[in-house]
């Protein structure tokens, strides 16, 4: 089977998801045959979440799955278009299964 890479960004507020691209990038000149995927979940409706990530990883088979998130992001005030970050990753970190 083929190395493959799924980097899921966690959803927060819309915007450009720099430092994932900063590291598939990264990963590209190192294992330029290695495929890899980026996942935006904030590009994602928040009632669509499990189900477009499940198709996703169903559709994609990867070997790594790496979830990526703004630091600065989760602590963000409430309000934006996703709700509340910080609240939101608490629930993914202390979830027992965050699928």
């Amino acid at each position: 089977m083929d190395s493959r890479i799924l980097y899921v960004r966690l959803p927060c507020n819309p915007i450009f998801p720099i430092g994932v691209v900063y590291l598939a990038d990264h990963v590209h000149k190192l294992f330029p045959h290695l495929e890899q995927r980026i996942f935006d979940l904030g590009a994602i409706p928040p009632l669509d979440y499990a189900s477009a990530l499940d198709a996703c990883v169903d559709e994609f088979r990867p070997t790594l799955l790496v979830f990526a998130w703004r630091d600065i992001q989760i602590y963000a005030p409430v309000g934006g278009r996703g709700g509340n970050p910080l609240q939101y990753t608490f629930e993914f970190f202390y979830s027992p299964n965050p699928f």
